[in-house]
């Protein structure tokens, strides 16, 4: 699978902005980055979007759930960093 590079001059030409926002708009697949210092959040942000947009299998959250209990850092809150 090959990535295609979108820049500015390239959308230049074109309708720009729109054209490609179009195009984003019919994809179903969302590649995020998260950047940032140790503890900042990253996993728990990745681990909170995924819970928000059920995206976490049943068997997936129960473990989870457990881990938390037994690893997390929490409290009795489900601790999401540990699903990345």
């Amino acid at each position: 699978m090959s990535m295609r590079h979108t820049t500015a001059e390239s959308l230049a030409p074109t309708d720009g902005i729109r054209d490609y926002l179009a195009v984003q708009e019919r994809k179903s697949l969302l590649r995020f980055l998260t950047c940032g210092s140790v503890d900042d959040g990253k996993s728990t942000l990745i681990g909170r979007l995924l819970s928000d947009t059920k995206q976490i299998f049943e068997d997936q959250l129960a473990a989870l759930e457990r881990d938390s209990r037994k690893h997390g850092t929490t409290g009795d809150d489900v601790d999401f960093a540990l699903l990345v």
